[in-house]
């Protein structure tokens, strides 16, 4: 049992991370939701099947047959016909995939559908873009991220970079405006600030100063 924990922002602001820790400090599972849409995406790709010629028919058809396993504990894993692709799910095109997925309403209620059954229970800390506006509205404790544009692109690039991946600065800041334009934009869950939860602005902090900070709150609720 434990309370559950959702945190929100867009890409770059240290989301992954910080729940990370937040979840091996509480011994909470930590649930990537983020991954769980770049899953659908790489499997969506490797089905054969394009954005341009598929229907609520042809979705639901797909989602019903998809042979997709999510486990979560410290790490998120994502298994694809048995084949480990968490690594595989962070290239680019993928997450831009996934954004444009996220817009479909047979794929968002699939996964929100797994996160509610994943999360009920407490004691998570679940991550993503619409966990506390969407997923969990009543969740106990709230969070959003941010940071500013070239904050967030200076992160993703040094990412990228350690993972030993080419990347170009400009090209990095265009797929950050892109995926926010989309997340922002899109007519189901789009991001948003929830008004109940509590802002951090990480531009300035490392991450041991937003884990203390969320900790502020998270420790009297869990006492």
């Amino acid at each position: 049992m434990g309370i559950i924990i959702t945190i929100d922002g867009p890409s770059g602001v240290g989301k992954s991370t910080v729940s990370r820790i937040l979840a091996k400090i509480l011994g909470y599972r930590y649930i990537d939701t983020g991954a769980m849409y770049r899953g659908v995406a790489y499997a969506f790709v490797a089905s054969g099947y394009s954005l341009e010629s598929i229907d609520d028919g042809r979705m639901e058809t797909f989602l019903n047959g998809l042979d997709l396993e999510f486990h979560f504990d410290d790490t998120a894993s994502v298994f694809y016909r048995k084949e480990d692709i968490s690594e595989k799910i962070r290239e680019p095109e993928i997450s831009l995939i996934a954004s444009k997925l996220s817009q479909n309403r047979k794929v968002r209620e699939y996964l929100t559908g797994k996160q509610r059954e994943i999360g009920r229970p407490g004691g998570v800390v679940l991550e993503g873009r619409d966990t506390g506006s969407v997923v969990f509205p009543d969740a106990h404790v709230k969070f959003f991220l941010d940071a500013d544009h070239e904050e967030r692109a200076r992160r993703r690039h040094l990412e990228l970079k350690e993972k030993g991946k080419e990347a170009n600065i400009d090209t990095v800041k265009e797929e950050i405006s892109i995926r926010d334009r989309q997340d922002s934009q899109r007519e189901l869950a789009p991001l948003v600030r929830p008004k109940d939860s509590v802002y951090i602005d990480t531009t300035r902090l490392d991450i041991n100063g937003v884990v203390e900070e969320m900790l502020k709150y998270i420790l009297p609720m869990v006492k």
